[in-house]
């Protein structure tokens, strides 16, 4: 059965009915991420592109300490248009460097190489679209260190346990001494927070609704659009952020095959969580994972983080 299809039928049958944030990057997704990225609101890009203006050199310096060829993995590498930066920098400290791009939209790979072949000649390149933890593990081992690129504050998509064994699963394919960078959108306002999840001009509303849409035009669902709503909140005592679409209406919703999903008046299909983090959970992650911290690199309001975890120490 189709992937998505499985998906869907599993997650709007439960109670709480669910689907997983990344079914969003269709064509039309990619695109509107894409601008949810240059918003005013969307804070993390902008503290993003801070830490790395501002910090490569010290993050090269500090893994150079220990090696001189440099193979960067990157998941959910995006568009590339942050990392070339790290990229141009990190060149002056490591020969051979090497990148490979990992994302699950092929579309946005295409991006990713106009943007890092810029630094990069083709033969230390490689791009590589689909799941990343199908395709993580099949990299081919060389010589180089790696370092495992996860940023965009990614890693609050997962649940806190999730994490954990996320951290696991990318430390079985790391040597000693190898690195994971990973990206900690950190606790703050709450206000703050929720204007990243609900701009003004109504584009993560539509970045979430096109979930149905994409059900629409791919499985041939008959969701009439206009009878729901995207609705954000966040919890500051945990620092969890989530997505929800709103029934506004009773309804049913069907599928060719005859499959039926029922909505009471306002209920919720969750789509997505985003974690801010308090230092005291990133330290429990690299406690429980075995995974420690070598250094963390702060954006100027330390509202945002990059954390160096070194493998085999």
């Amino acid at each position: 059965m189709n992937e998505f299809l499985e998906h869907v039928k599993k997650g709007l049958s439960q109670n709480p009915k669910a689907l997983s944030s990344r079914f969003f990057y269709d064509a039309t997704g990619d695109e509107l991420f894409q601008k949810i990225m240059h918003m005013e609101e969307y804070y993390l890009p902008e503290c993003e592109l801070n830490i790395i203006n501002n910090q490569s050199a010290n993050i090269a310096k500090d893994i150079a300490n220990t090696t001189k060829e440099l193979h960067i993995i990157e998941l959910g590498a995006g568009d590339g248009s942050k990392t070339k930066f790290l990229l141009s920098t990190f060149r002056s400290y490591f020969d051979p460097l090497y990148y490979t791009a990992l994302d699950i939209s092929g579309n946005i790979l295409e991006e990713n190489k106009e943007q890092t072949q810029q630094i990069l000649p083709e033969p230390h390149v490689n791009y590589i679209a689909g799941n990343y933890f199908k395709t993580y593990p099949r990299i081919s081992e060389d010589d180089a260190t790696r370092l495992v690129l996860f940023l965009g504050g990614n890693i609050g998509n997962f649940k806190l346990q999730d994490a954990i064994d996320f951290f696991k699963f990318i430390q079985n394919d790391l040597r000693e001494n190898d690195y994971l960078i990973v990206a900690f959108d950190m606790a703050k306002h709450p206000r703050q927070v929720i204007k990243a999840y609900d701009d003004a001009q109504g584009i993560t509303r539509a970045f979430n609704l096109n979930l149905l849409e994409r059900m629409n035009r791919e499985l041939g669902a008959d969701f009439d659009v206009s009878k729901f709503d995207h609705y954000p909140c966040y919890n500051p005592v945990t620092g969890i952020a989530a997505s929800y679409i709103i029934s506004l209406e009773k309804q049913t919703v069907s599928l060719p095959d005859g499959t039926k999903f029922h909505f009471k008046p306002f209920e919720a299909i969750h789509t997505e969580v985003s974690k801010k983090f308090f230092i005291s959970d990133i330290e429990h992650i690299a406690e429980k994972s075995s995974f420690p911290i070598h250094r963390i690199y702060f954006d100027g309001s330390c509202g945002y983080a990059f954390v160096l975890f070194r493998a085999g120490n």
